[in-house]
């Protein structure tokens, strides 16, 4: 009999583990939904550049035009994280970057100097995307195309970045 009960208590246990584990990964994810720049702000610019760090791996730079990278106050509710944070004297969107290298969501970025350790990259070709995004973690849009910036880079040939994307690049 007690070794059934425990057994049984063993069980329960796992079980409440397995749906505390689903109930972690079904938190809802904001990141894949797009949110249009208001129609009274600037669109915001994104362009990349990218330097071999003098220790190991790269040092991204993510240069901005008409947009303030800010983490989000701690007394918004969601209703405010979903929706846009203006600067009210340049109307200027307010919000962070998501990093990406090959597709993978790396971190939140808050400012524009970003280190790269090399063990994210491996030999040959790889991505690195950036988007800019709300506090509620959705992509900014601007005629209906993300904003967003990728380098593909390749340590195997003499010119690092081999290719260049930017939907709203910085002029000049």
């Amino acid at each position: 009999m007690k070794v059934t009960m425990i057994s049984m208590g063993l069980v329960l246990l796992l079980k409440l583990n397995i749906a505390m584990a689903q109930m972690q990964n079904m938190q809802m994810d904001h990141s894949h939904m797009p949110i249009a720049v208001p129609e009274n702000s600037p669109v915001p610019s994104l362009s990349l550049t990218l330097e071999p760090d003098v220790m190991s791996g790269y040092n991204l730079t993510v240069n901005t035009k008409g947009y303030i990278f800010t983490p989000p106050p701690a007394q918004l509710d969601m209703m405010q994280l979903m929706s846009a944070d203006l600067d009210e004297s340049t109307n200027q969107l307010k919000g962070h970057a998501h990093l990406y290298i090959n597709g993978v969501k790396i971190q939140r970025v808050y400012g524009k100097y970003v280190h790269l350790p090399a063990n994210l990259f491996s030999a040959g070709l790889n991505t690195i995307s950036v988007t800019l995004n709300n506090h509620g973690h959705m992509y900014w849009t601007a005629s209906n195309k993300k904003i967003v910036a990728t380098l593909y880079i390749n340590d195997q040939v003499d010119t690092l970045i081999t290719y260049r994307f930017e939907s709203f690049p910085i002029d000049g």
